[in-house]
């Protein structure tokens, strides 16, 4: 499963050498307004990374881990793609996947090329972090999105067995039009996204000729990413984490 409401702690922020300013506000689409949220650490910003959340939305999980981002030293944003579907009727993976069902992928890269938009002319480069979802749009935005200096895949999908008109694109079918480096984490449990779509996704990116370096985790789950301490698989969370930043240090700041 994606990161569940329940989890809001199990992203802890991380002391970087400066304090965090947070707040919520507002970027033009084409027919709404795009609530944001924003990490800033308060002294010079070494770049943006543009938070993009999975099913369940903009939730406290993905606003804690944007702060652990500015913790460190980046501007962290999180828009919430789910604004014209509302709030969920019930936090139950259900009702989440009903809702996300109804998220026009056409126009949530819309959406996050406005949150880009917001941020291209400021000097910084940009990267995307994405989980489930949102790694599989961090994969789509790759191949549109020239401005981007990297995106990082947790869990994300290459593979679309059911084109729709919402899902009408594929990860796989489009590795030759990537033009920013990618890094991927995924667990080989993860029976949903499936581990040969993954080498199957690294073989056509190898073959285009697409910087990446992907991480496939023994024995761990989809939606293992967490530093609480409580939670399983630390080691592989915190791993991660240390090859992310290493990842936007090289490509960003």
């Amino acid at each position: 499963m994606c990161h569940h409401p329940s989890e809001a702690g199990a992203i802890l922020p991380v002391s970087g050498g400066s304090g965090v300013s947070e707040r919520w506000f507002e970027v033009e689409s084409t027919d709404v307004r795009l609530p944001v949220f924003e990490a800033t650490p308060d002294a010079t910003s070494r770049g943006v990374v543009i938070i993009i959340h999975d099913i369940f939305g903009a939730r406290p999980f993905y606003q804690n881990l944007a702060a652990r981002y500015a913790g460190v030293g980046y501007t962290a944003v999180l828009p919430d793609l789910f604004v014209r579907q509302g709030a969920l009727a019930e936090e139950t993976m259900e009702h989440a996947r009903a809702r996300g069902a109804l998220l026009s992928y056409r126009q949530a890269i819309v959406d996050l090329q406005r949150v880009v938009d917001a941020y291209a002319g400021r000097g910084a480069k940009l990267a995307t972090v994405g989980f489930c979802m949102g790694g599989t749009l961090v994969m789509l935005l790759g191949a549109r999105e020239p401005r981007l200096a990297a995106g990082i895949i947790y869990y994300g999908f290459p593979a679309n067995p059911a084109i729709s008109e919402n899902r009408p694109w594929e990860p796989l079918q489009e590795a030759a039009e990537v033009r920013t480096p990618l890094l991927g984490f995924w667990g080989d449990q993860d029976h949903g996204v499936g581990m040969d779509n993954v080498e199957r996704y690294r073989s056509a990116l190898s073959a285009a000729g697409v910087p990446f370096d992907f991480t496939i985790y023994p024995g761990a789950p989809h939606g293992f990413l967490a530093f609480d301490g409580s939670k399983p698989y630390l080691d592989e969370s915190n791993d991660s984490w240390e090859k992310s930043l290493r990842f936007l240090a090289e490509h960003v700041g």
